[in-house]
């Protein structure tokens, strides 16, 4: 995981390490099992919506994108943060059916206990912001990076928080759902809050922050370290604006649709009212 082990160019890496073709086998293995057992159950949103988060889990994991990321441009790693992040967690989320998840969620185990404590709003915003941030400050980056054991841990324990994170928003289970419409607009409004300072961090640094990316082989002359950075804290909050946005968008649409259904309930309700004594005096 060094970075300083990397190569002069993208040139002298094999086909297999390019593209890493277990990886892709593990990611068609998970679609393969997901509409075995999804079958019918799952609508042509959902299917669509796994599908877009394997392939972007095979796009930062498995392809050339991950070699760039690790090795040369720091940009390149915001971009594969980013995608696995904030958007692959709400694709999943949405792309299993509610049915699935009320099935494992049942029971009152340790590992429930544990979801429902990781899964409070409150915890889950400011646990998965906390780790965010300290990943990016300089001492932990770095050290992180230059350990492999400690890498995988670190990112996969920042997966689980994210996926906790966009729980209270994407909840697929109704019964689980504890924001209302308009706190989940705030909530993605403080998560934005909350993720600013690391970007303004890499956006305005007037140093190179990270030990990592020094001395790495440059793959565009026109980008060097410290420009990188920048570069890689402006992808980074465009990105997230983006996501947030579109998500925000969805909350409004659904508050729209919830809105027009109650409005034709009591539309109808008072037609009713109005007929029963008609009904009566005949």
């Amino acid at each position: 995981m060094n970075h300083h082990h990397a190569k002069a160019d993208l040139s002298h890496y094999s086909f297999f390490e390019l593209y890493q073709p277990e990886i892709l086998l593990l990611v068609l293995a998970a679609m393969y099992l997901y509409f075995r057992k999804t079958g019918t159950g799952a609508t042509l949103l959902q299917k669509v919506s796994m599908m877009a988060a394997l392939a972007l889990v095979y796009v930062v994991k498995g392809s050339p994108l991950s070699i760039i990321g690790h090795h040369y441009l720091f940009s390149v790693h915001m971009v594969q943060m980013a995608i696995l992040y904030l958007m692959i967690p709400p694709l999943v989320l949405y792309g299993i059916p509610e049915r699935y998840w009320q099935q494992m969620l049942q029971g009152k185990t340790v590992w429930h206990h544990l979801f429902t404590f990781l899964t409070k709003p409150l915890i889950a915003i400011i646990l998965f912001n906390a780790l965010f941030s300290l990943y990016h400050l300089p001492l932990i980056f770095d050290t992180v990076s230059n350990a492999a054991v400690l890498h995988y841990v670190y990112h996969s324990i920042l997966l689980i928080t994210a996926f906790t994170m966009w729980w209270p928003v994407m909840t697929p289970v109704e019964t689980n759902d504890q924001l209302s419409d308009i706190k989940k607009v705030g909530y993605i409004f403080a998560n934005g809050v909350l993720m600013t300072p690391a970007c303004a961090l890499i956006m305005f640094a007037d140093t190179q922050l990270y030990a990592a990316y020094e001395g790495v082989p440059q793959l565009f002359s026109y980008m060097p370290p410290h420009e990188d950075q920048h570069v890689g804290g402006v992808i980074m909050k465009i990105i997230q604006e983006v996501v947030y946005a579109f998500v925000l968008g969805l909350i409004f649409y659904r508050w729209v649709k919830k809105e027009r259904i109650k409005d034709k309930e009591d539309l109808e309700s008072i037609k009713q009212s109005a007929l029963a004594p008609q009904h009566t005096i005949k």
